[in-house]
């Protein structure tokens, strides 16, 4: 278990495999304590009790909503964040999710490793605006709202929240099988926004933030030269180590994600290749098996 951090985090959530992954992925790879709650009335004697920095909510609860929670939890805990979970994407009610305060706004399927990133995210703003952490950048609401907009509307929302959970499940058999192929120490599917998609392998939290990071900038060089070499279906570089050799193929349309592949240096290069464009060719097929998106409504603050 990671070292316990200082935020306390609410879940409330009438679907207990919810609950308990929430809560698992929270305690055990976030470090974070936890409460959880059944229904309003129990999240609402959690918050009268202790001062929640964040607050997780299904948007349908057993005896209220998620609504009626999000807007009592804006009287009584303003400085808590909150998270609202739909079962499915409406746009009528991301509106209302966002104009009574929300921070974001999810449906299920969840990738769990998606939610834990956002969590932290929105805990690292918090404590910014708090004073309690200098960050370089604190996002303004024209920013928030771009980006707010971007992740609800599926024709712009990254992979890790379009996918379901059978294509998570087999996007992850062929990962392992690529890192089992090729004798690598960590293989990784991320896509354009630095979401982990899946991953196989082991690579340190810094590393791995360092990685998703690099792989979310804007790749104009590496799609220009791609071009030159009348190559539009899978863009690949190579970074060479004295000790690791970094492997990265971006591929997809209109969902574009980057496959990683890092292996010792004396591991050859052309064996890699040729396992990941196989492992590429058959994810990308995965990827053209997302429904078509519809058009919905501009979210509007």
């Amino acid at each position: 278990m990671k070292q316990r951090k200082n935020e306390r985090i609410l879940i409330v959530a009438k679907d207990e495999i919810l609950r308990d992954q929430l809560s698992d992925t929270l305690t055990e790879a976030g470090g974070y304590a936890t409460v959880e709650a059944v229904n309003f009335e129990e999240a609402l004697s959690e918050i009268l009790l202790t001062d929640f920095d964040l607050v997780i909510t299904e948007a349908e609860l057993p005896d209220l909503s998620g609504m009626d929670l999000l807007a009592v939890v804006g009287g009584l805990r303003p400085n808590a964040r909150v998270i609202v979970i739909d079962d499915d994407l409406s746009a009528r009610s991301a509106v209302a999710v966002f104009r009574l305060g929300a921070v974001d706004y999810l449906y299920k399927p969840l990738n769990m490793t998606f939610v834990l990133m956002q969590i932290e995210r929105q805990l690292e703003i918090k404590r910014a605006l708090n004073g309690h952490q200098q960050v370089e950048e604190a996002p303004n609401n024209e920013h928030l709202a771009r980006d707010r907009a971007k992740r609800l509307d599926p024709r712009t929302r990254p992979v890790a929240l379009v996918l379901s959970r059978n294509q998570f499940k087999r996007i992850n058999v062929e990962l392992n099988r690529l890192l089992g192929h090729v004798k690598a120490g960590f293989v990784g599917l991320i896509d354009s926004e630095g979401n982990m998609v899946g991953a196989a392998g082991t690579l340190d939290d810094y590393d791995l933030q360092i990685l998703t990071q690099a792989l979310s900038i804007d790749h104009s060089a590496q799609q220009s030269l791609a071009s030159l070499l009348e190559e539009t279906k899978f863009h690949s570089t190579y970074f060479e180590g004295d000790l690791n050799g970094v492997y990265i193929i971006e591929f997809g349309g209109p969902y574009t994600v980057s496959l990683a592949v890092i292996c010792n240096a004396d591991v050859k290069a052309g064996m890699v290749w040729l396992y990941s464009k196989r492992t590429a060719a058959i994810i990308d097929e995965i990827l053209q098996g997302i429904p078509q998106p519809r058009n919905l409504p501009t979210v509007e603050e």
